[in-house]
Order: structure tokens, then C-alpha cells, then sequence
């Protein structure tokens, strides 16, 4: 087992359970994340839409007309100071280059409030303070239904986004929503559902799928191993990214929330077929783990955040995301996937099935 863990680190990935290598020469069912795992976590901004038009970046250069520069403007509002997200990153790159006048004005602000993601609402909302204004301004980017809901919309208006996310989303773009809010100057509302947020259109982040992938997954699927795709973003960008690898989506998709309205017995009967489920949550997460390990399979299963630990803890071998994994993620695993690549977790499986087919 000693050696074998050297095998192992040899090829990028890290034993903190000795036991768990045993396990990983039987697992039945690899449980992976898309963005990171299958892709390579090099996110660019490809596409605006305002609603009214649909602007492709890729090509572009300079400065964009005002619409699009507000909207990219307020999702750069939206990330973190010093953005270490890889989308965040691409959101800023992507202000500097083509809305660079309200990338140097938001410079010039200070930021007094965020209101954080959380698993019922899937927006990030950050307040700032302009230098010499009595006024505050806000801005919010996440999933587009969480969006459309802070900003109120009817439903007709609900339709219509979530009609132009599904067109973007089949490229296999991941899609944000972005939205604005004006107050008062004093303390912000204790929830953002408060705020009197309006619309601003779309982002959508390209994140190449990795090369080698396709042949991994064929790897796998030689050596009688099952790859379930588990990803929270939206549904039509999970299945474009499922065609593009290779995995098998004949089944259909689940949601998180076709995955909660299940009790146990409905959820082990189709998780013994579905292998690609979007926008699912950590509590689902753990449920899908618990599914398959009830139906008689061996689970290894990647993670990267803090959520992700139980689910991490109840697979047979938890294994963590390393360059992009939290601290209690690894802690809760069994093995680190160093550079957080697919195909070098298909060759630890490999390696697994010899070290246990030697004991």
C-alpha cells in the first residue's frame, strides 16, 4: 500500500487513507464535478445580451457601446477585490478590456456590504459607496432564475430569460444573470430580496472541455466504470458539455430540485440509469452518494468545497480537488486529485486495480 501511494503521487494524486487505495482498484461509479474536472477551469467572457441583442466578445476589441459596458460594469461589481475565482477573473478581465471607464469608476468606490451565496439563493450581491454621493449602488450576478426572482419579474418575463439562457446554455456556456439597485445612503436591508433590483441582461463564460477527456472517459467506460457528471450550473449547459466528452446523457437529466421532490426509494431508482444531473445542491449531493452506494456501487467522488465534505466523507473514497479544493474538502477526503484532472483520476483507478489485484 505504501508503494502503491507512491504510484500514486507519481501521477498527481495524494493518499491521506491508506485503505482508500484498496477501494479505488473497486469503484463502479466515478462522481465528478464539470467545471475544473472535465474542463479545464479557463473561463472567458464569450457573449453579452441585454435582451434585445446578443453581442459575441470573442473577436472583439476596444471599448463596447454604454448598455453593454453598464452590464459588464455590474458584474465586475458583483466579484470579490481580488477576484481568485477563475469566472470572476475572466468577468474582470473581460471589464478592463472593453468597459474600462466603469472598471476605474468602481476603483474609485468603497464597498460596504455583501450579501453572500447561499444554498436558497444563488446570487452574490455586493453594495457600494460612491466617493461624494449620498447614494448606494448595488449589483448582483448568479443563477438566472435566483436573479429573476430578485428582481421580481412576472412570469411572462421569467419565460422569455430563461428562454435566452437555454440558447446560450446549448453551446455550453455557463450563464449569469446581472442585475442593479439604486438606495439612499444608510445601513442596507437585511435581505436582498429588498433591494429594488432591475434586469440587465446575460453573461456567459466559455470553459473549454479538456482534450484528453473523451479518451478517459472511453477508458472507463472498457473497464466497466460508470462517470456521473454532477455540476450546479444550468441544465442545458451540462448537457452540451456531456455531448462534447462523450458521457452518456440517454437517460435524461436531473435537477437538484427533480432530486428533492424523490424520496430514497424513486432517487435509487434513477440514479441507477441518469448520469448527468445540473444544478444540484451539496444536501443532493449527498443523497445521489447514498443512492449509489444503496444500490450495491463502489462511489469515488471528487469535491472542491466546503458543502461538498459530507457528500466526500459518505463515498467510498472522497477524493478532493487540489489546486481549487478548500481546506475542509481535503480534510474530508480520502485522496487529492492535485491538478484537479480527470484524466490523471482515471490513471489512479488503474493503478488501484493493480496494487489491489497484487495484495
Amino acid at each position: 500500500l505504501a508503494l502503491g501511494a507512491w504510484r500514486l503521487s507519481r501521477h498527481g494524486v495524494l493518499t491521506r487513507s491508506m485503505p482508500a487505495i484498496e477501494s479505488l482498484g473497486s469503484a463502479t461509479v466515478l462522481a465528478v464535478d464539470k467545471t475544473g474536472t472535465l474542463t479545464e477551469n479557463r473561463m472567458t467572457v464569450s457573449v453579452l445580451d441585454d435582451g434585445v441583442r446578443r453581442l459575441v466578445l470573442d473577436g472583439q476589441r476596444g471599448e463596447l457601446d454604454p448598455v453593454m459596458r453598464r452590464l459588464l460594469g455590474s458584474a465586475l461589481a458583483s466579484c470579490e477585490i481580488d477576484a481568485f475565482d477563475p469566472m470572476e477573473r475572466a468577468i474582470a478581465a473581460a471589464a478592463l478590456n472593453h468597459a474600462a471607464r466603469e472598471a476605474e469608476e468602481l476603483g474609485g468606490m468603497t464597498l460596504v456590504h455583501e450579501y453572500e451565496l447561499t444554498p436558497e439563493l444563488l446570487a452574490v450581491t455586493h453594495v457600494w459607496k460612491p466617493h461624494e454621493s449620498n447614494r448606494l449602488l448595488v449589483s448582483a450576478k448568479g443563477a438566472p432564475e435566483a436573479i429573476a426572482g430578485l428582481c421580481h419579474l412576472e412570469p411572462a418575463a421569467v419565460t422569455r430569460l430563461l428562454a435566452r439562457v437555454e440558447q446560450i446554455a446549448r453551446d455550453g456556456l455557463r450563464v449569469l444573470a446581472i442585475a442593479s439597485a439604486e438606495l439612499k445612503e444608510g445601513p442596507p436591508p437585511s435581505s436582498p430580496h429588498e433591494l429594488p433590483f432591475g434586469l440587465l441582461g446575460l453573461i456567459a463564460l466559455r470553459d473549454p472541455v479538456r482534450k484528453t477527456v473523451p479518451a478517459a472517459l472511453a477508458d472507463c467506460h472498457r473497464a466497466g466504470i460508470r462517470v456521473v457528471m454532477i455540476t450546479g450550473d444550468h441544465p442545458g449547459t451540462a448537457r452540451a458539455v456531456a455531448q462534447a466528452v462523450g458521457l452518456d446523457d440517454s437517460h435524461g437529466l436531473l435537477t437538484g430540485q427533480d432530486l428533492s421532490s424523490m424520496d430514497d426509494d424513486a432517487l435509487r431508482d434513477r440514479v441507477a440509469m441518469v448520469s448527468v444531473y445540473a444544478r444540484v445542491p451539496p444536501t443532493e449531493k449527498l443523497r445521489l452518494v447514498r443512492a449509489l452506494r444503496a444500490n450495491g456501487e463502489v462511489v469515488a467522488m471528487t469535491g472542491d468545497g466546503g458543502n461538498d465534505a459530507p457528500a466526500l466523507k459518505a463515498a467510498d473514497i472522497g477524493i478532493a480537488m487540489g489546486s481549487r479544493g478548500t481546506d475542509v474538502a481535503r480534510e474530508a477526503a480520502a485522496m487529492v486529485l492535485v491538478d484537479d484532472d480527470f484524466t490523471g483520476l482515471v490513471t489512479a483507478i488503474r493503478i488501484g486495480r493493480r496494487i489491489y489485484e497484487n495484495i
